[in-house]
């Protein structure tokens, strides 16, 4: 099964099929299963990564785990990989993400200006 969208919840989630889209779980737990395969941009407290993820994820706290093939762009305070994943991405701190918040904002005021 192959399922493409916009997906928000209000509790925790697990994908257990093929997912395009993007993802939304404001103050919960994502879990993507073994053997699934997803394309989303996704932004949850918690993400645990088991199967095939391409994409961005904003997190609290990530894991990719030892069955996980990953490639995306992450933006976590705390992030994690256990031994036999596949990682290929780019990983951000909370901070640099503030910091980067802090730049457009002052960019925006300089234009305004």
């Amino acid at each position: 099964m192959k399922i493409s969208g916009d997906l928000t919840a209000g509790e925790d989630l697990t994908v257990d099929c093929a997912f395009d889209g993007s993802i939304q779980l404001a103050g919960h737990h994502l879990t993507i299963a073994p053997g699934s395969r997803v394309n989303a941009s996704v932004s949850a407290h918690i993400v645990t990564l088991h199967g095939h993820f391409e994409g961005q994820i904003e997190a609290e706290e990530l894991t990719v785990s030892s069955d996980a093939e990953v490639n995306a762009a992450v933006v976590a305070k705390k992030f994690a990989v256990q031994d036999g994943a596949f990682f290929s991405g780019s990983v951000n701190t909370e901070r640099a993400r503030a910091a980067t918040e802090v730049a457009k904002h002052r960019a925006a005021q300089r234009m305004e200006s």
